[in-house]
């Protein structure tokens, strides 16, 4: 009898209604000027445990926090980065749910390039690559700040899409058995159909490159598949990081294989050093390292060989006659790597330690699994199992 009241009390504290603070101020936190995200009062790292032994408060503590740094990235967007909010679909009737994207100023009159960057599954949403390195590591690592900010720098219109953002998030919809679907956008695939056929069809960019992690490479596939034709004339470069698409289980017919062969890497989690050719099972799309083995890592740890590689397909685009680029291959992205560092690796099970180039302390996992792909729990050891890295594999 005890332990059926003691599991009752469990329960309805669990189920029992917080009102937490509007503001990350009212949480004691901000960003500092490093990007780190530390108390106002003490200059503290972020703790999980507020209430000892309450996991489901703690819980909800870090979602409520979550959600706001999600408002704080949008606004940093449009402040710090100029870009502009557009919401899908743009047809929509008054009343009727939409979604939203990001985007830079000249959109409609750059003519030349095009940086499209889209995110994987989980909690996060437009601007973040993993919401537990915002909260724990850094702004550069967790959000697409650095992307964005280069792609302004190197002359591309920007397009951050938000293919999570699926369903009405308004706290009465949320109490909803049954999700109010947002029309054309209410998965990740027909989000990213839905900036293509509303957004980029109706820009004039000759030379588009697109940047996709995760789950987000697997969306970034399906559209390809659409619209092979308009990526051949249009798509000069993209650059997956740990994505964990399938060209074989997605059906790729063979112009698209051959595309994704000429026009694609994917940056995976491994041992191996940044940009080691690496052997897949999975499908012909080349592979490279990502210099980490850390899944919610790949984006931020790759980002740079990214930027040389895009430079390098720009100019063999617009240049052909150009020495064609090869990734892997010595000097290509990076120094010489030995074709003895070159491992059979299963997409998104990478091994081995890496040290950041920011030091920041070791991010704690959400319900201890790999940046995006978590059910946004947030766990107060930084411990990670084998089991924990590989959680990822369950996006397909």
């Amino acid at each position: 009898m005890g332990q059926t009241l003691a599991w009752i009390q469990r329960k309805v504290m669990a189920e029992e209604e917080h009102v937490f603070p509007d503001t990350l101020e009212g949480f004691g936190y901000h960003f500092n000027t490093e990007g780190l995200l530390r108390t106002i009062d003490q200059d503290e790292e972020f703790k999980f445990e507020v209430r000892e032994g309450d996991h489901a408060y703690n819980q909800k503590h870090y979602n409520a926090l979550g959600e706001l740094i999600e408002k704080k990235i949008y606004s940093m967007m449009e402040r710090d980065y100029k870009l502009q909010r557009t919401y899908l679909p743009m047809n929509a009737e008054e009343g009727e749910p939409r979604t939203f994207v990001f985007h830079s100023g000249d959109l409609y009159t750059n003519a030349d390039k095009m940086l499209i960057l889209v995110h994987g599954n989980g909690v996060v949403r437009a601007g973040q690559w993993a919401r537990r390195l915002i909260i724990n590591d850094c702004l550069n690592s967790g959000t697409q700040f650095p992307f964005i900010k280069w792609g302004r720098e190197n002359g591309y219109s920007v397009i951050v899409a938000n293919p999570n953002l699926n369903t009405l998030e308004t706290p009465e919809a949320r109490k909803r058995k049954t999700p109010i679907k947002i029309r054309n956008n209410s998965t990740p695939e027909e989000h990213l159909e839905s900036v293509w056929r509303e957004l980029v069809q109706r820009t004039p960019a000759k030379h588009v490159a697109i940047v996709a992690h995760s789950y987000g490479g697997v969306a970034s596939l399906e559209l390809a598949k659409n619209h092979l034709r308009e990526f051949e004339e249009r798509v000069f470069a993209m650059a997956l990081t740990d994505s964990v698409h399938s060209l074989r289980q997605q059906e790729a017919e063979p112009d698209l294989v051959q595309f994704y062969k000429q026009h694609v890497v994917n940056w995976a989690s491994a041992y191996d050093p940044l940009d080691a050719p690496l052997q897949t099972s999975e499908d012909e799309v080349p592979t490279v390292s990502a210099g980490t083995d850390k899944h919610e890592y790949t984006s931020y740890s790759s980002m740079h060989s990214i930027f040389k590689y895009f430079c390098a397909r720009y100019e063999q685009t617009v240049h052909p006659t150009s020495r064609p680029f090869k990734v892997g291959e010595p000097n290509s992205l990076t120094e010489p790597t030995s074709s003895e560092s070159q491992h059979l690796i299963t997409r998104g099970q990478g091994e081995g330690e890496y040290s950041p180039e920011h030091p920041t302390q070791t991010p704690i996992g959400e319900n201890g699994s790999n940046g995006d792909m978590d059910t946004d729990k947030q766990t107060d050891t930084s411990a990670e199992t084998e089991t924990q890295k590989k959680e990822v594999k369950s996006e397909l």
